[in-house]
């Protein structure tokens, strides 16, 4: 809860933080010199007072002690600032310099150290704003041994205006002082801010769509030289996190594109067959069963690949420690069994099992995609090999085929969704264009890499490298 008052709360609405710390160092400079002004006013007024009182310790001690000589006229007259009056034991009393004003003597006049008083009137009335008095009182004994009550006093008014004129010419210094102060704090707080201006005209500017700009770069033991470099970061993770969402959204716009006309080409086909034999243009219905089938199963075939591209992208990979030389055996014993009297081998280089960190199923997955794409497009003769390879930190993993291979056209896209060198033959082999966009997603969710080198007329080689597996310690 904000216990400042209304009025200042509002202020800090409209105020600018330059404006504010303006305010803020003119209110502390005001504030000392205030306070060193009332102190230069005390010790000046202790000053003087101790003056005046010196001369009356002085007149009381010497020429205001002999009655008689002021009375006779053997002395000369008090000065005019001062009043001296004599009390005798009688009750009678001698007035010098009895003035119009005059210090009020009702206050107790016994101490013997000099008081300040105010002034009377020749009513014996108290005037307000009239100069004060300083007074002495001092007991005397005169030539009969009597005691005699002798008061001193001194008008305050030449000091009291003193130090008026010196709280004046500290007003007027220290205002003078407060205007130059404002002044120099208002240039250097904005030379001080300017790097901040910059900042906010920056923002504003990538406010108004300019993702690129950036904040310029200070030192980076300053505090806007901080500021600057985490926004400088902040902003490029922002542009990135923009750059890699506008591009998801495209791929996603060109996936569903890409499916949807997948998926439109047997659906038409199979539309026009349907309507072929409603027609009457043909009359072999077997023939229309045995075209919808194939069109039926090549649908079927895409929609599973979406499938697993989907599973492949959304899934986690439950890591285990798995031994590729066995998931290529496996690989190759379904091959086989696919393509019968095809020539599929694993060749292992490597000192030790090569143990990797993964999914054995989807490790199975890839390989198996990568072989039977090689089987399929590398033409009926292509012979596939399998190469496990321990490299420093890494398990290498190439799939070798000497068949037709690819020029670098080809190869610079083959990983792409739905991407076809040659659409027809693709479609005529049952091919969806996701096989090997599954594998790259599968060996980058091993945190692998994947690669293609071909050559037409030789072949073509996958390069795939996965990390090893941590060494397990052994059992004690």
């Amino acid at each position: 809860m904000s216990y400042a008052p209304r009025g200042i709360r509002r202020m800090r609405r409209y105020l600018t933080l330059r404006t504010w710390l303006v305010i803020l160092i003119v209110a502390i400079s005001g504030a000392g010199l205030a306070g060193s002004a009332m102190a230069v006013s005390s010790i000046m007024a202790e000053v003087i007072y101790s003056r005046v009182d010196e001369d009356l310790y002085s007149a009381a001690n010497g020429w205001a002690r002999d009655v008689e000589a002021l009375t006779t006229g053997t002395n000369p007259r008090p000065p005019s600032n001062y009043y001296v009056a004599t009390i005798f034991p009688d009750g009678s009393s001698i007035v010098f310099n009895d003035t119009t004003l005059r210090p009020d003597l009702s206050v107790n006049l016994s101490g013997g150290v000099p008081q300040t008083v105010g002034s009377l009137n020749s009513q014996d009335e108290p005037l307000s704003g009239a100069p004060q008095w300083r007074i002495l009182v001092r007991e005397n004994t005169d030539t009969h041994g009597q005691s005699i009550l002798t008061i001193v006093g001194r008008s305050l008014g030449g000091e009291s205006l003193l130090l008026a004129r010196l709280n004046v010419v500290q007003l007027i210094i220290g205002m003078l002082v407060l205007v130059v102060l404002a002044v120099v704090a208002y240039l250097a707080i904005r030379r001080a801010l300017k790097p901040l201006r910059t900042v906010e005209k920056t923002a504003a500017r990538i406010a108004g769509g300019e993702v690129g700009q950036r904040v310029p770069e200070w030192p980076a033991n300053t505090e806007v030289g901080s500021l600057s470099q985490a926004l400088n970061i902040m902003l490029e993770q922002l542009q990135r996190s923009i750059e890699e969402a506008t591009n998801k959204e495209a791929q996603m716009r060109r996936f569903v594109g890409d499916a949807s006309h997948e998926l439109r080409t047997p659906l038409t086909s199979i539309r026009g067959y349907t309507e072929l034999y409603q027609s009457g243009a043909t009359q072999d219905a077997n023939w229309v069963l045995e075209k919808v089938q194939e069109e039926s199963t090549r649908m079927s075939v895409l929609v599973e690949d979406l499938l697993a591209l989907t599973r492949a992208e959304g899934n986690e990979v439950d890591l285990r420690d798995v031994d590729i030389l066995e998931v290529a055996l496996a690989v190759v014993t379904s091959a086989k069994a696919a393509y019968p009297g095809r020539s599929i081998k694993v060749n292992a280089e490597t000192s030790g099992v090569p143990i990797v960190r993964g999914d054995a199923s989807r490790l199975h997955r890839l390989l198996l995609n990568l072989v039977s794409n090689a089987l399929v497009h590398g033409g009926p003769d292509a012979e596939v090999q399998i190469l496990i390879r321990d490299e420093e930190e890494q398990v290498a993993i190439d799939v070798q085929d000497n068949g037709r291979g690819m020029s670098e056209e080809v190869a610079a896209h083959i990983f792409e969704r739905f991407y076809r060198a040659d659409s027809s033959r693709s479609r005529a082999s049952g091919g969806s264009g996701l096989g090997l966009a599954i594998t790259r997603t599968l060996v980058e969710q091993h945190g692998g890499s994947i690669s293609v080198e071909s050559e037409e007329g030789e072949g073509s080689t996958f390069h795939i490298q996965l990390p090893h597996a941590p060494a397990t310690p052994p059992k004690a």
